[in-house]
């Protein structure tokens, strides 16, 4: 289990053929080696440049993955709580200042009506959400108001990606946030960073808690959150 990036050893170390997910080439990259932040950092950047015009390419990767689960990922129909997702969203609310088109939630709350609320780690800078996911990791809910919004099952554009606690070390590193606003129907691109000042600016206003961790019907499921 990942318990912060200096502690992290993937040991599970496989060499696939094929399209091979973004995590698993991380994994490969560090040989079953314990790695610091910065190796992640520099290596997620370096690799994860071809994400960045196109974040939804994560998620056909994993579609397409010779080895289904290699990388601890499964790709759903539906959330539960005390997971962390990928997805792309297209939200509606004309009210919205700004929304990201492919969020990375982390689920506190499923609804009834076919609705979720979770935060979405990526208005947090990737500093900020390294704290925040260390804090999930030792079953604690700290985290900005301002993360936390309800999405629409029916606005959720295909699977969603659950991801596997080994792997969110490197899935809050990667720059697939895509902030947008809308003007008279149409979208343009908002800057991360205009959503990163405004979230610091609010950062102590926060919503604690003890994590709370559902599964799919199965002992499998839970595991890869814990």
């Amino acid at each position: 289990m990942a318990t912060g990036f200096a502690d992290v050893q993937r040991n599970n170390v496989k060499k696939n053929k094929g399209t091979r997910t973004i995590f698993e080439r991380i994994t490969e990259a560090t040989e079953g080696e314990s790695k610091t932040f910065d190796w992640y950092r520099g290596k997620v950047a370096s690799i994860a440049s071809e994400y960045r015009k196109d974040p939804s390419k994560v998620l056909r990767e994993q579609a397409g993955d010779p080895e289904p689960g290699g990388d601890g990922n499964v790709l759903r129909r539906y959330p539960v709580e005390g997971h962390l997702y990928m997805f792309e969203y297209e939200a509606i609310s004309k009210y919205l200042p700004y929304y990201d088109t492919f969020p990375l939630v982390y689920v506190v709350k499923v609804l009834p009506g076919k609705e979720f609320v979770g935060a979405n780690l990526h208005y947090m800078n990737p500093k900020k959400r390294i704290k925040a996911v260390q804090g999930l990791m030792k079953g604690k809910v700290d985290l900005p108001k301002i993360c936390f919004h309800k999405y629409l099952d029916k606005h959720v554009e295909g699977y969603m990606l659950d991801l596997h606690i080994d792997e969110w070390d490197t899935a809050i590193l990667l720059p697939v946030e895509n902030f947008v606003t809308r003007v008279r129907g149409f979208k343009f691109p908002y800057k991360k960073e205009d959503v990163w000042q405004e979230t610091n600016e609010k950062f102590y206003d926060k919503i604690k808690g003890t994590r709370m961790i559902d599964g799919y019907g199965n002992k499998q499921s839970k595991e890869m959150v814990k």
